[in-house]
């Protein structure tokens, strides 16, 4: 469980610095990159992330499965990511510290690449337990399993989980709300944050935002901009895997909230919404504009259309599941058998790397 600190004291009790500094290249599992961020936070009142480029990976051995422009625009949504940069260095020392002017306590890992600060009285390391890492979630793919799903209803359980990552990490006050929809079409409360004002554009969408990605966020960024007030269903496992088959999601219902909780653009989450929106659904959420994917799943919202508040948009970044899928595929035949092992193997849930 990730545990704020008290506004102004790191965990430790101490005085929040200015800033805190932390890198990697954040691949894949998005709500798990938040996660990794998330306590980095409680360090300091200003958190920048650096992410080291495509090229730089490359030269160390390391193949990305997302691109260094789609890492950076994915850490940069984080609402707990004050500012993000690219072309970190893999290796960072005191010299780049000093050229960045982020002097104030950087949190790291212990690693080899972080030999010239690590003793430094600049340098912190901190421990995260129940670390989903992309080994896990490639393993899930390799063994054709749906174990990691989860009943809707389970998702009450987690609200230990959730409600970091609709809080605030500065106040430790809950900033977005976080319902449970039941099958009687009532919402049981799992965070309560902030409420639409009686002058918001209420916007809604809904989805899987499985293996959350680039064109989740595209979508996301052009939906909020036609409102004031942006809300996300997530459907549950066994409506995706209905729809999609074999071990779709990949990723359950609760890390698929994760990941759409930690977007500071996200006002509202619904967990476990039906595939297919009524017009009885948007009367009980009141929204005002429904945006939707152009072409993809026009028919989420077929039964809406008479309201005539149905808004397409179109993304300015077009990216699939499926594509990501190959992409994953790409990468293991494009690796060597040591290759494969290596980026397969399990890696301890406190392990801090990104």
């Amino acid at each position: 469980m990730l545990k704020a600190g008290l506004q102004g004291l790191t965990p430790n009790g101490e005085k929040k610095k200015a800033r805190v500094y932390t890198d990697g290249f954040f691949d894949f599992v998005h709500f798990s990159n938040a996660k990794l961020l998330w306590p980095a936070k409680q360090y300091g009142k200003k958190l920048i992330v650096g992410i080291h480029s495509d090229d730089e990976l490359d030269n160390n051995g390391i193949l990305p499965i997302f691109t260094d422009e789609e890492r950076f625009r994915m850490i940069s949504a984080i609402r707990w990511v004050d500012e993000a940069f690219e072309d970190a260095p893999f290796r960072p020392g005191m010299s780049t510290l000093n050229q960045l002017d982020y002097i104030n306590h950087p949190t790291t890992v212990e690693t080899a690449r972080y030999e010239e600060i690590r003793g430094s009285e600049r340098a912190k390391q901190y421990v995260i337990s129940e670390h989903v890492t992309d080994q896990e979630v490639a393993g899930r793919l390799m063994l054709v399993t749906k174990s990691h799903h989860m009943e809707t209803d389970s998702i009450l359980e987690f609200k230990s989980a959730v409600l970091p990552f609709a809080s605030d990490p500065m106040s430790n006050e809950p900033v977005i709300s976080v319902s449970l929809f039941k099958q009687n079409f009532t919402f049981a409360p799992v965070v309560i944050g902030k409420k639409p004002k009686a002058t918001d554009r209420v916007v809604y969408v809904s989805g899987a935002f499985d293996l959350f990605h680039a064109g989740h966020l595209s979508f996301l960024e052009a939906a909020k901009e036609l409102g004031d007030y942006l809300i996300v269903g997530i459907v549950g496992d066994d409506d995706v895997n209905e729809e999609k088959g074999t071990i779709f999601p990949v990723l359950n219902l609760l890390e698929r909230t994760l990941s759409v909780a930690s977007l500071r653009i996200v006002d509202e989450v619904f967990v476990g919404v039906p595939p297919v929106t009524s017009v009885k659904f948007i009367n009980l959420i009141k929204a005002s504009k429904i945006a939707v994917y152009p072409e993809t799943h026009p028919r989420r919202f077929a039964g809406c259309t008479q309201l005539g508040i149905i808004k397409e948009v179109t993304p300015d970044y077009d990216a699939t599941c499926e594509e990501i899928l190959e992409r994953i595929t790409s990468r293991k035949i494009a690796s060597s058998e040591d290759d494969e092992i290596a980026m397969f193997s399990s890696v301890p849930l406190n392990n801090n790397q990104h």
